[in-house]
């Protein structure tokens, strides 16, 4: 499971980035699905929690967390330099 801190000006701009990624994330709590993988988020009181719940098994979980925790802090860094 991933902690990221996050304000909700950095996740705002999060969810417009991975949007145009095709991720869709609806609201401040809710599941993101793309590639087969498949996750439950939720951003409250300055935290992003993401957990992945279904993977296709040939991705490693360390793998795709990973990913997600570099997408998610160089939004955040995009997002501080603007």
């Amino acid at each position: 499971m991933l902690s990221i801190p996050m304000t909700d000006a950095q996740f705002a701009a999060a969810t417009i980035r991975l949007r145009s990624n095709g991720i869709e994330l609806n609201g401040p709590s809710g599941t993101l699905v793309k590639d087969g993988i498949t996750g439950k988020y939720t951003h409250a009181n300055g935290l992003l929690t993401l957990e992945i719940i279904d993977k296709p098994a040939f991705f490693p979980l360390s793998l795709i967390e990973g990913r997600l925790q570099a997408y998610f802090e160089q939004s955040i860094a995009a997002g501080n330099g603007s």
